[in-house]
């Protein structure tokens, strides 16, 4: 079995937004003798209990000399241990440059992700430190052995930015977690109400404005004027967002209608799906949404849920209106209108289930992650 290093760097300590990014390191341990190295390190270990992991300091205080240091030093410590190759996420591809070892990387998501009006100061500097790491970002592309990339339009981006050894690997879903999901006390009070005849509406995720939240908020509120038993289930607010959604209840008189669980560990989402009727993915309109495809409609689909989603590509990629979902204006008034058409027509709802069953089988993590596995075996026996 050849010897991988993961390069594994995160902002926030939680299986929930890191869940797509830990099942692929989760899939690749099981295919190579793998050393995780990464700033959590606590974090990962329970994770990833029988792997060996190595702990990196991040300093990133002072722009460019910081960013300097922190690339460098994971190329220090990666460049120190045993391996035939290191797999990262494009999050660290500047240290690419500095590792002496065939490095294979994976774009899960390109672009701006927010449409936030800044100050013309803080513009400028932003604009300059974006410039100076996107130079370094595109270097450890181009120096990489092979790089992996979620959608096609990010490909064709990063080719006229002159990468090479691009293939297409969009996100996988472990087929079986969501099929033969775990239920356990904390899903009682779905379970409860899914037993009084409760409609379960059901968004996973960050919950941000720009994913959403007020578009959910506003359609909870419509379809509670028609139908009191329904009920919008959120994982994912975080503290900030959670006190957003329970003034918004209080102040709507919807407490019965909304049930926020905020950020909880990734194993309990399967669960949810499970016990949920239909499920919400929107997206606002800005640069990274436009191509980088959401990994919770994928999860969905594996659960067998129909999906409800706003009009914009990286949706319409995945689901087929009318068929495995439907995809609506950014508009209470027409998300509401959907999710009562599927409360009323169970006939409906039955079709669009085992649509969304069947599409799912498109990304099956086996097929998915296996061609990725395949290719980085391929790519080192050339070596």
């Amino acid at each position: 079995m050849k010897k991988l290093t993961i390069i594994f760097t995160t902002s926030h300590a939680d299986t929930l937004g890191n869940a797509c990014r830990l099942e692929m390191v989760r899939y690749l341990t099981n295919n190579f003798d793998t050393t995780i190295i990464t700033n959590r390190k606590d974090f990962i270990e329970r994770q990833f209990e029988n792997t060996r992991v190595v702990s990196i300091e991040q300093k990133r205080k002072i722009p460019f000399l910081s960013d300097l240091f922190d690339w460098k030093s994971i190329a220090k410590i990666t460049n120190k241990i045993e391996s035939d190759a290191v797999f990262m996420f494009d999050d660290d591809s500047q240290s690419t440059i500095w590792i002496k070892k065939p490095v294979f990387q994976y774009v899960h998501q390109y672009g701006e992700r927010s449409d936030k009006n800044i100050n013309l100061v803080k513009k400028i500097n932003w604009n300059i430190l974006k410039k100076f790491r996107e130079y370094y970002y595109l270097k450890g592309l181009r120096k990489s052995a092979a790089v992996f990339v979620v959608s096609h339009p990010i490909i064709e981006i990063l080719k006229y930015k002159g990468v090479k050894n691009l293939s297409y690997v969009p996100h996988g879903v472990n087929l079986s977690k969501f099929q033969k999901p775990l239920l356990n006390e904390f899903h009682r009070d779905i379970i409860d109400l899914k037993s009084n005849g409760y409609f379960i509406i059901t968004y996973t995720g960050w919950v941000t404005e720009n994913r959403g939240y007020q578009l959910m908020m506003d359609s909870i509120k419509k379809v509670a004027e028609k139908e009191r038993k329904a009920v919008l289930v959120i994982a994912g607010a975080d503290k900030h967002f959670s006190e957003r959604i329970a003034e918004y209840a209080e102040q709507n008189h919807l407490e019965d209608n909304i049930i926020n669980f905020g950020i909880i560990d990734v194993s309990l989402i399967p669960g949810i799906l499970h016990l949920s009727d239909v499920c919400l993915s929107f997206l606002d309109d800005v640069p990274a949404y436009k191509i980088s495809p959401p990994q919770k409609v994928i999860e969905y689909f594996a659960a067998g849920k129909p999906v409800i989603c706003n009009k914009i590509k990286t949706h319409e990629w995945l689901v087929k209106d009318g068929v495995t979902g439907f995809i609506t204006r950014y508009d209470a008034k027409d998300v509401s209108t959907k999710i009562m058409r599927l409360i009323q027509d169970k006939e409906l709802l039955k079709t669009m289930s085992q649509n969304a069953l069947e599409e799912a089988y498109k990304y099956d993590i086996n097929n998915v992650y296996g061609n990725m596995v395949k290719k980085i075996n391929e790519v080192l026996n050339e070596y």
